[in-house]
């Protein structure tokens, strides 16, 4: 029996037994409820129809009130009972968009503690989603009358099917909570900070350590795929305006040879005397019942796209050549992205092997995982533009070049051909999202030392500064001849011309900008609720008086991601952190982070989706102080409080991306998908 017990069996299939159990009795115990008052099921015959409601047959109603006004209602009267749950099932029967699939009710009640009704808070009604259309009530005692609220837009049909109380909840199975549940179970066992899964370093994990991590990124991609798809209401839309095409666009012009966009500009455009005047621009074109393409570079009298070249190199022009199709954005996003989290795993990997070789593996791992998927991807995911991909390559050639550039100095001496292929990849960077380029500074850090070390230059130093520079100047050379053809300038990559809110070719360096831009990007505090997805937009505010091009967000980066906090102070982790070239390390991506941070207030404006430019360089500032302190601690006390700290970090930044899936600014999933939404919110707020 004590062998049974300590076997390593035991516990995941106890563990396994615990996730049933919670899915058939917690995650159900409506439906277990319910059997309190199954006796006491409750028909309501008696109802009054409001002037905004016009019934069309026995069960098919027309909303006849404007949208917003609360005479589309059914009045439920002569109850006289206690009512303990309420159930509404209703569609919308002529939707004209996904949103219509989510009917929003409100219940106004009566009960023994309140004679008038009192409002109960607003509820959808999801065609898809049963579990909907059960609404736990509680009322103090007897409720004589019930009014049911529906807002819906004038002319629906509304089909209501039933509405009874006190009825019986069907059983709600998820698989899907079932497997998630016992991954969570599972992994919170494995990675206790007592378990002995810890005693296993990640040099030593050999092939199944790789393979593991391997599996773990594909079914992250493969759940991405997922998101995707169930946004693909919102991602069809771009294809209808053909700015967000600008990619597919180019790849038709440089077919031929061209570098500008084949769409003409029309004449009213030409005649403007500042074409990048937003208001009079706008204005102009409106009265002249023309258009124009948004967010283009406009550059005598012709379009061009500003947006860095390389995407188009990598994924469009070469399916355009190869297929005469146009590649997908979709793809290009999914890629992109999922280029970037790898990235993470092999750059992270070589950390460990240069710095902190006594590292665990779980370490490791739960690191990689944390950075891989704290970087903002699972909002490009959802919700997959154009925008996106020279943002997410950038940041893809940039860990993979690091990660060569580190690769490069495990010898003796200086491997030419990974740094060359680091080179060649940061100098990519230029081409993709020109302001983070400036990684290329951790040259300085990394090959300083293998200098002194005698790696590098010490032999034949022609061949060491040709492998070093020639990928660097090749690219370069490159962009610098696409500028000048475009733009007449090597050094101009047309971000200037942008037709925008904002004439950019007047844009300055505005120091007032700075600190609220600053707080906004790092340190607003977000605006939690207790509704899924707990996260609402806030609300930028600031004393500036000037122009700013500013959207609203979920709060700073730091405070969505407390182990940033981390990256701010290396100066007082600098025993902690141990290896000098790491120190350097954390403090020059803070330097990089803030910096590049600047450059984005000033020149982009605060944009939800350049905080990505500037989240992982923080996130790799924090590497070396994590994996120093609990490398540092490693077979003390103090070590399982480190990791437990460690891990508590882990899980409020996952926790907060995950929701991110479901917040949204642009086009929100709850009204694109609403299904998926609100199944969604009832599987996590199972008590609904």
């Amino acid at each position: 029996m004590k062998e049974w017990k300590k076997s390593r069996w035991l516990m995941p299939l106890l563990l396994i037994l615990a996730g049933i159990l919670l899915e058939i009795f917690v995650f159900n115990f409506r439906h277990w409820e319910a059997y309190l008052w199954k006796d006491e099921h409750r028909n309501f015959e008696e109802q009054i129809l409001g002037e905004g409601l016009e019934q069309v047959n026995d069960s098919l109603y027309r909303v006849t009130a404007e949208n917003g006004e609360e005479t589309s209602c059914i009045e439920l009267l002569n109850i006289q009972q206690k009512l303990y749950n309420i159930q509404i099932d209703m569609r919308v029967e002529n939707p004209v968009s996904p949103e219509d699939r989510a009917v929003s009710v409100q219940v106004k009640a009566s009960d023994e503690a309140n004679e008038k009704y009192f409002r109960l808070p607003e509820r959808k009604i999801v065609n898809g989603v049963e579990k909907s259309q059960y609404m736990r009530l509680h009322l103090s005692g007897s409720s004589p009358e019930m009014l049911i609220i529906i807002h819906a837009s004038k002319g629906q049909l509304i089909r209501i099917s039933d509405i009874s109380g006190n009825v019986s909840v069907p059983f709600f199975y998820s698989l899907a909570r079932l497997l998630a549940v016992w991954g969570l179970l599972i992994a919170g066992w494995y990675l206790r900070p007592s378990s002995e899964v810890h005693r296993k370093k990640y040099v030593e994990c050999g092939y199944k350590g790789v393979l593991f991590a391997a599996v773990l990124l594909g079914l992250e991609f493969a759940a991405a795929f997922a998101v995707q798809q169930e946004n693909l209401t919102a991602v069809e839309q771009a294809p209808t305006m053909t700015w967000m095409t600008q990619y597919q666009l180019l790849a038709h012009s440089l077919a031929k040879g061209e570098t500008r966009l084949e769409i003409e500009p029309g004449e009213t455009l030409k005649s403007l005397e500042n074409p990048y005047d937003y208001r009079m621009r706008s204005a102009v074109m409106e009265n002249a019942d023309e258009s124009y393409m948004w967010d283009t570079a406009y550059y005598r009298e012709h379009y061009y796209v500003y947006f860095g070249v390389v995407p188009e190199l990598l994924f469009f022009l070469p399916c355009y050549l190869l297929t005469g199709a146009d590649f997908s954005t979709l793809t290009a996003v999914w890629l992109s992205c999922s280029l970037f989290m790898a990235g993470v795993f092999v750059l992270l990997g070589e950390i460990v092997k240069n710095w902190y070789r006594n590292t665990s593996y779980s370490v490791w791992l739960l690191l990689s995982l944390l950075i891989a998927n704290g970087s903002g991807v699972w909002s490009f995911y959802r919700y997959p533009t154009f925008y996106d991909i020279p943002l997410m390559l950038g940041m893809a050639c940039g860990v993979w070049g690091l990660a060569f550039w580190m690769k490069s100095l495990k010898g003796e001496r200086v491997n030419r051909l990974e740094m060359a292929a680091g080179s060649f990849l940061i100098a990519l960077i230029a081409g993709c999202r020109p302001q983070l380029v400036l990684v290329s500074a951790l040259a300085l850090p990394l090959y300083g030392t293998a200098i002194r070390q005698g790696k590098v230059l010490k032999e034949k130093k022609v061949l060491d500064l040709f492998a070093f520079a020639f990928p660097v100047l090749l690219v370069a050379a490159g962009l610098m001849y696409y500028n000048q053809i475009r733009f007449g300038s090597v050094t101009d990559f047309g971000a200037a011309y942008n037709l925008t809110l904002q004439d950019m070719t007047r844009r300055k360096l505005e120091m007032g900008r700075t600190v609220f831009g600053y707080f906004t990007m790092l340190f607003q505090p977000p605006v939690i609720t207790g509704v899924f997805p707990y996260y609402e937009q806030v609300a930028v505010k600031s004393q500036f008086y000037g122009q700013a091009i500013i959207e609203s967000g979920f709060g700073g980066i730091m405070v969505n991601n407390l182990i940033l906090f981390l990256s701010l102070i290396p100066w007082k982790c600098k025993k902690l952190i141990r290896q000098k070239e790491a120190y350097l390390w954390a403090w020059m991506f803070l330097i990089l982070g803030l910096v590049t941070a600047f450059i984005d207030i000033q020149i982009g404006g605060l944009i939800p989706r350049y905080t990505v430019d500037v989240i992982w360089l923080f996130y790799l500032a924090v590497v070396p102080v994590v994996l120093g302190a609990l490398e540092e601690s490693v077979g003390m006390e103090r070590w399982k409080l480190l990791y437990g700290l460690f891990l508590l970090l882990f899980i409020q930044a996952m926790l907060f991306h995950f929701l991110t899936i479901f917040t949204d600014i642009y086009d929100k999933v709850k009204d694109m998908n609403p299904v998926w939404f609100y199944r969604v919110e009832h599987l996590i707020e199972f008590w609904l």
